[in-house]
């Protein structure tokens, strides 16, 4: 993580006062790397960058940039950036969690009974990996929490995800680096064979 705060554009700057301390922080850090990041890989100031990032919403680019999509954790941002719709989600594989608490919440009965007979452990693997494909799928869907967590479907290491309601259903890329577990939503015919990760 960088040792300090990067260049954010003036109207982001007003979104941080607007926000409590922590969150804008969080929204400052975000926005800056986001901006540096896009400006070593287009050559652009990260000020030109045409981003439009409000607080809560998903980040939009200008037309012909393509689209974005962001996560964080405690100690890691993650960046996705595509020609066609992306949704990014990322975890520290040690985040503290009860893992049959939280899929009975939120999950469905088929995943319930998938990890029903599991170890705490083994299943906390397992609800951690569906809970980034699902959040990464609610991204690339542009949708709330809230009303798709449970519309959404992935069986472990399965390629793609479903959303029962809307009948989506996209390509999955659900992966682990070092401390973290992260996944990238994309496009169901996107000719992708493997994301590229680039590391900073």
């Amino acid at each position: 993580m960088p040792s300090r705060l990067l260049p954010i554009s003036s109207e982001e700057k007003k979104w941080v006062k607007n926000l409590t301390p922590r969150r804008g922080l969080n929204y400052h850090f975000s926005r800056g790397c986001l901006r540096h990041v896009m400006s070593k890989m287009t050559g652009l100031e990260p000020l030109e960058i045409p981003l439009k990032a409000d607080p809560g919403k998903p980040p939009l680019l200008a037309e012909g940039f393509g689209h974005i999509s962001m996560s964080h954790c405690s100690d890691a941002l993650l960046i996705g950036w595509s020609s066609t719709k992306i949704g990014v989600d990322i975890e520290r594989k040690d985040r503290q969690f009860q893992a049959h608490k939280l899929s009975k919440r939120f999950f469905t009965e088929a995943e319930n009974c998938e990890i029903e007979n599991l170890t705490p452990s083994q299943a906390k693997e397992i609800v951690l990996k569906r809970w980034v494909v699902k959040e990464a799928a609610i991204k690339w869907q542009s949708g709330k929490i809230a009303t798709n967590i449970n519309q959404w479907t992935w069986e472990n290491k399965s390629l793609f995800a479903y959303h029962k309601r809307l009948g989506h259903k996209i390509k999955i890329y659900e992966r682990s680096y070092d401390k973290w577990n992260y996944a990238i939503a994309l496009d169901e015919d996107s000719l992708i064979r493997e994301p590229i990760i680039c590391l900073n």
